[in-house]
């Protein structure tokens, strides 16, 4: 009767991950591939992410996916490392969508305005829609110190880390990164849009942003307040925090992936479905499995 108990347990919980057949869509989640032709150190396993990524994609491409995006660093560092990667995301049967993260940047300088190009970007930020979702891919590099600045930029740029050195906060690694006021602006356009649309969102960036963290993009708290205003705002997804995490906060979940680069053989990614009451992440390696409402 105890065994019979327990299959009913196991079969209730397969149930309770697994979406219907009619779910709305499917995508494949994967980020901080990080890969590099270097030796690892005690924490990262830089070249052994092209075989990771590979197993990934030949999952991904197993499934019936409407896209997949990365979360940003792709590469850890030198501008040749595009030329090997890149080619093992041009595997997936399933369009791919870059997110910057601010590894992309960790390149000879002679380099950095060509990073876009390289990876087929068009703009360093922008939306797609797919039915009743849109998706907003933005770039918390947009205000950084390893990304080419304008005068208008760098004085934002100054103005918001000295605030973040004066109020003591302590996500002032020059590895972060923060949103301009003319990207904040556009990200607004883009939700007002969304809701005269009547669309659920889901947002990308590199960097996390709620719970505020030293990981965390430069104006956080700004954006965070942004978004949970916005009911139509479902979820944000990021990485850059390799060891992952979640929280909910006034109806959003803020998912942070855990990071690829991390380990010398386990992967780490994720297929993720979105119904309309729900979303499915079905973790992959270390990455974790989730049923999370979508309020």
């Amino acid at each position: 009767m105890k065994k019979l108990f327990l299959v009913f347990l196991l079969f209730l919980s397969c149930c309770y991950f697994q979406p219907k057949e009619n779910s709305n869509l499917t995508i494949g989640i994967v980020t901080d591939v990080q890969y590099c032709a270097c030796e690892p150190n005690d924490v990262r396993y830089y070249n052994n992410s092209a075989v990771k990524l590979d197993s990934c994609i030949n999952y991904f491409n197993s499934q019936k996916l409407d896209f997949v995006a990365h979360l940003g660093d792709a590469i850890d560092r030198d501008f040749n490392s595009f030329d090997v990667i890149l080619p093992h995301f041009r595997r997936s049967k399933a369009p791919v969508y870059f997110v910057l993260g601010n590894h992309e940047f960790n390149v000879q300088e002679e380099f950095k305005t060509s990073v876009l190009s390289k990876m087929n970007l068009k703009n360093d930020y922008y939306s797609i829609s797919k039915d009743d979702w849109k998706f907003i891919f933005l770039n918390g590099n947009d205000l950084s110190f390893r990304v080419p600045q304008d005068s208008i930029k760098k004085a934002e740029r100054d103005s918001l880390y000295a605030k973040l050195i004066r109020t003591g906060r302590c996500n002032t690694g020059k590895a972060n990164g923060g949103l301009s006021s003319k990207q904040f602006t556009w990200l607004k356009n883009q939700l007002e849009d969304a809701v005269r649309a009547n669309k659920k969102v889901i947002v990308m960036c590199h960097f996390p942003i709620y719970p505020v963290a030293c990981h965390s993009l430069f104006n956080d708290e700004e954006l965070t307040a942004m978004l949970t205003d916005y009911k139509c705002v479902k979820a944000y997804f990021c990485g850059h925090n390799h060891p992952g995490g979640y929280a909910l906060k006034d109806g959003v979940h803020f998912i942070n992936f855990k990071g690829m680069v991390d380990t010398p053989d386990s992967a780490s990614f994720a297929k993720v479905t979105l119904t309309s009451d729900s979303i499915f992440v079905i973790g992959r390696g270390r990455e974790i499995t989730r049923r999370l409402k979508i309020f």
